[in-house]
């Protein structure tokens, strides 16, 4: 399999060279999706075969991806994983995961720490067990023998820089896992250009190409999916990122809050690759903004969901796009003293 992506200011000399090929060859060259049969979306625009040996030399697949006469869909080139719809470098995958995860093994995994130690979410950086011992005692936590800093059942102790809290397991997902009610499960894995909307228990295709070689992203279909439906609730690989940190929010232990949020992703020039997106955060209660901190961690989680879309590039199907969302944040409980398990 051969395939590749051009501009469509190389498209018409492109046209010209596979005209020229000699028919005595066994040359066949298909245009679009008239003459392509089966290619979804019309992402392979120019199409070359000899005999049954058939490559794809125009196609609007996104970066990172060509498209595969075998299998009739873009696909991720070697190098790259396919994560959230795009094709991403390691190093991408990484950064799309968050705080205190890597990708690995088709999905987002987290950081491996010594026993007894934990990530710091304010850093991502493993806490030896000493140090959170000396988070406990911050937060006037006794520790007796054989004991270290935890959370009741359901709860995660969440390390926080000097600080700590319980959050719920909903508010733990990673990056690519939903919350079913029971526990945080990985969602289903989709071709590229399309995502799993949560909301809609499927994958959704939100980009495809457009008749040209330019690759036409639904901005709209791509918020909803990411960050959750307009007026709905947020999306656990969204909310979890921030939620997980009630302190940021100003929450005690014991308290919660639902945080209503703004998403408004911009395209002046209509070109993915320099889109921005900027957030606003409130309590829906009362109608405050969230304190600085819980604000600055709410935009960093749009930004790093919103990084994977600039990556893929292509046309947005409209200059403006955006979603309300609700998330609720929980600091479930003090930490306390649990048996300790392995290291020191």
């Amino acid at each position: 399999m051969q395939t590749g992506r051009v501009g469509s200011s190389r498209f018409s000399s492109l046209w010209r060279t596979a005209s020229s090929v000699p028919l005595g060859v066994a040359a066949i060259v298909a245009i679009a999706a008239g003459l392509l049969g089966g290619c979804r979306g019309d992402q392979c625009i120019l199409k070359v075969c000899r005999g049954k040996d058939c490559r794809c030399s125009i196609s609007s697949c996104s970066d990172g991806a060509a498209y595969d006469t075998r299998q009739n869909r873009c696909r991720c080139l070697k190098g790259y994983l396919a994560v959230a719809g795009q094709c991403l470098t390691q190093k991408d995958a990484n950064a799309y995961c968050g705080v205190g995860h890597h990708y690995e093994n088709g999905g987002c995994a987290p950081d491996r720490c010594r026993p007894g130690d934990e990530i710091d979410q304010s850093t991502g950086w493993c806490v030896p067990r000493e140090q959170v011992n000396k988070v406990a005692t911050n937060l006037g936590v006794p520790l007796g023998a054989g004991q270290q800093l935890g959370c009741p059942a359901g709860q995660k102790l969440i390390v926080d820089g000097q600080t700590a809290a319980c959050v719920p397991l909903s508010q733990t997902c990673a990056r690519d896992e939903t919350w079913t009610g029971q526990a945080c499960a990985k969602v289903g894995a989709c071709a590229t250009g399309s995502i799993w909307d949560p909301t809609l228990a499927q994958c959704v295709q939100y980009a495809q190409g457009s008749g040209s070689s330019e690759l036409v992203v639904n901005v709209s279909q791509w918020a909803y999916a990411n960050y959750g439906p307009n007026g709905g609730s947020g999306t656990s690989s969204f909310c979890g990122a921030f939620a997980k940190r009630p302190l940021s929010f100003g929450l005690v232990e014991g308290s919660s809050a639902m945080v209503r949020i703004s998403v408004t992703m911009s395209f002046p020039n209509g070109d993915i690759a320099t889109g921005a997106v900027q957030t606003s955060a409130a309590f829906d209660a009362s109608g405050n903004a969230v304190p600085q901190k819980g604000a600055g961690e709410v935009d960093k989680a749009a930004k790093e969901i919103f990084a994977t879309l600039l990556l893929g590039g292509g046309r947005a199907s409209a200059k403006t796009a955006g979603t309300i969302v609700k998330c609720a944040v929980v600091n479930a409980a003090r930490p306390q003293p649990v048996p300790a398990v392995g290291g020191l």
